[in-house]
């Protein structure tokens, strides 16, 4: 079934066609992959998901719901959530307050029960700090929850990232190139923590990322964007022996031959 549809979307920045008629859906508990040259137009469609961008014609649908009245922060509470390219931690809190943060999306408390304790806001706070343990364990991050998040190494930064969009509990999760700057090892480890992450939460993602191993090697379909327009989509196989992809990542390969 399908949770997330793109249909016939455009984005003009001017005389600028960053997204062009593109049609694409995701469906439920499905791992879809995102890629292009750098420049093809990948962020803006997730900013377009996320209404950070209203797009020139077409609309998003999500759960068969237009997204095009919806503001960005109410995005988040219909169930979508992303981590962006560069790393947007809070500097100043620990690794478990930066995942704190994202439950704010779902609190039932008030202010008041807040401000005097009271016994619902005691459960569930209670609740939180439990799940935020839980989740902590999954990326093994448990042992450094107190530690301020940037002094973690890098790759431990990404998964704290992705740790904070799960705490809102999404449907769809955006995840933009999480295998930036890390080592094989890392990136290793990073593949086999978003097939778990999908397969434990029942999740679908849609990822952005430039390493082929790491979206040939766990994306079950894939889109390819050129300049905005979408060029070829189909299982990881058929990508890969792709001539229009072939010829946008390397050049016209038989003068590569």
């Amino acid at each position: 079934m399908s949770l997330l549809k793109i249909n016939n979307v455009t984005m003009k920045f001017g005389g600028l066609t960053s997204i062009d008629a593109l049609d694409a859906e995701v469906n439920d508990n499905e791992l879809v992959g995102l890629i292009g040259p750098n420049g093809a137009g990948k962020t803006t469609v997730f900013n377009v998901i996320t209404s950070v961008y209203k797009p020139t014609s077409g609309e998003v649908l999500f759960q068969d719901k237009s997204l095009k009245n919806y503001k960005t922060f109410q995005i988040a509470h219909l169930g979508i959530c992303r981590t962006f390219q560069n790393i947007r931690l809070f500097k100043s809190l620990s690794v478990k307050d930066n995942v704190r943060v994202s439950f704010g999306v779902g609190l039932k408390s008030g202010f008041y029960s807040s401000v005097w304790q009271m016994n619902n806001f005691s459960k569930e706070e209670k609740e939180i700090d439990s799940k935020i343990d839980e989740l902590l364990e999954l990326f093994n991050l448990h042992d450094v929850k107190d530690e301020e998040a940037i002094s973690l190494p890098y790759g431990d930064q990404r998964k704290v990232e992705i740790v904070r969009a799960l705490a809102t509990n999404p449907k769809l999760l955006l995840l933009d190139e999480p295998a930036a700057g890390m080592n094989p090892s890392e990136k290793s480890d990073l593949m086999k923590l978003i097939r778990d992450v999908k397969d434990k939460f029942k999740i679908s993602i849609l990822l952005i990322e430039h390493d082929m191993k790491v979206v040939m090697g766990i994306c079950e379909r894939i889109y390819v964007l050129e300049y905005g327009k979408k060029i070829a989509e189909g299982l990881p196989s058929e990508i890969q022996n792709n001539e229009k992809v072939i010829e946008a990542y390397l050049g016209d390969t038989k003068t590569h031959a």
